[in-house]
């Protein structure tokens, strides 16, 4: 049966060589940027910054979602927001049933939404996940990609200055 870890019982399946805070809180700052496509926005969760566990958790999940609604700027609407919103929420949940998880950084630019979080370790039910994913792809079409990334470098532009 599947449950979520509580930040007690994630603490007890850590390495010995864990720096605390696991989780090092939240210190979100939003930019706009401008992208080749146009304007976008960007949230990141400072907090990040120099956080001494990369090695611990040391898979770069990327999400990117394709909006429905939006406007001609590409970005999405109100409504489009909130199926957004709501998804990225169902993800979250997915990912916390077998690991730990840290969100990073929300990507919105024109026509996507990028979702880039790290977990602690690779492993996914296929039956479960191959589920869970058809029926996030009835909302709205979604590519999920799962790779080690041991220093962080995929994301490591987000927190230069």
């Amino acid at each position: 049966m599947d449950k979520y870890l509580s930040e007690e019982e994630s603490m007890e399946v850590l390495q010995p060589e864990a720096v605390l805070p696991i989780f090092p809180g939240e210190n979100f700052l939003a930019t706009e940027l401008e992208f080749e496509e146009g304007t976008g926005f960007v949230v990141v969760n400072e907090a990040y910054i120099n956080y001494p566990n990369k090695r611990l958790f040391p898979w770069s999940v990327q999400v990117l979602i394709e909006y429905q609604l939006k406007h001609e700027t590409g970005l999405p609407t109100d409504e489009e927001a909130s199926v957004l919103n709501e998804i990225e929420d169902e993800i979250v949940d997915f990912l916390k049933v077998n690991h730990q998880v840290h969100f990073i950084a929300r990507l919105t630019r024109k026509d996507y939404r990028d979702l880039l979080y790290y977990i602690d370790q690779p492993g996914f039910d296929q039956k479960k996940s191959n589920e869970f994913f058809e029926k996030i792809n009835l909302k709205r079409k979604l590519n999920f990609n799962l790779e080690k990334d041991e220093e962080w470098r995929f994301v490591s532009g987000l927190f230069q200055s």
